[in-house]
């Protein structure tokens, strides 16, 4: 269902989680109504309206948790990209001051790499992460700054330090691989499931249109933030999945002038 949603555009999937969440409210608060209202009481309106406050308060919460624990585990791949991107300008730093034949040919393996990861837009990186034609390029570029001669100490430290980036760009790189899984975050069967006793007590509310158009639109709303909720969780998919800007902007301004 969740990768369902995700292949959908941004509004259609708005508008698949919406849709689903409002219908079954409605369901829900209709059958809560026949079956409570035969032996519903003053003192049970009470009670149900306090509960329905604070479980609407409760579901408020975590939805605060959930978009903080997905915008900081989305921050987390955002800081990787950036720091990548800063190691492979100075690896392009450290070539240049090598310069060596075989360093301008470890250049634009690394250009390739900051291509491919741009146009892959994480699909490769999804579909077969360890063996994406990316990584492929990363791989190549490794082993050839292994292979990589060094004529006096001064080259030496340049190649070390070389292979000190490369080996944190194949780290940072381990990030992306290892969130590209679509999952659905634990905290959203809670909040389902906290929506769920919410409309059963919204049943000892009078029923009738009005009432009713109120709680689709309280359900409209949490419905939007569960679907950005679920697009954070996955930033490697959908719609609004993440862009490599600092990629981009290496590659706009050009690698050669970045270095410089």
């Amino acid at each position: 269902m969740l990768e369902f949603i995700l292949n959908l555009s941004f509004w259609q999937g708005i508008f698949m989680t919406t849709l689903t969440i409002c219908a079954l409210g409605l369901l829900v608060i209709v059958v809560a109504k026949k079956c409570v209202a035969p032996h519903l009481k003053k003192e049970h309106e009470k009670v149900g309206r306090l509960l329905f406050r604070v479980t609407a308060g409760l579901i408020a919460l975590l939805i605060s948790l959930s978009y903080a624990n997905e915008r900081v585990a989305q921050g987390k791949i955002m800081d990787s990209l950036e720091e990548e991107a800063s190691l492979l300008v100075n690896s392009t730093l450290l070539l240049r001051l090598m310069d060596t034949p075989q360093g301008s040919k470890i250049e634009e393996k690394l250009k390739k790499y900051i291509d491919l990861t741009i146009n892959d837009q994480w699909e490769n990186t999804v579909s077969n992460p360890f063996y994406s034609d990316g990584a492929e390029e990363l791989r190549q570029a490794y082993k050839m700054t292994v292979l990589l001669p060094a004529e006096n100490g001064n080259q030496e430290q340049l190649k070390n330090r070389l292979l000190d980036n490369l080996d944190q760009v194949i780290k940072l790189m381990q990030v992306r691989i290892y969130s590209q899984t679509v999952l659905i975050p634990k905290l959203i069967y809670i909040l389902c499931l906290g929506m769920v006793f919410m409309w059963i007590f919204f049943s000892v509310y009078s029923v009738d249109r009005i009432s009713l158009s109120f709680i689709t639109l309280y359900n409209i709303f949490i419905s939007t933030l569960i679907y950005f909720i679920l697009a954070l969780s996955n930033p490697l998919a959908g719609p609004m999945k993440m862009k490599a800007h600092a990629f981009e902007i290496i590659q706009v301004k050009g690698i050669e002038r970045t270095a410089d």
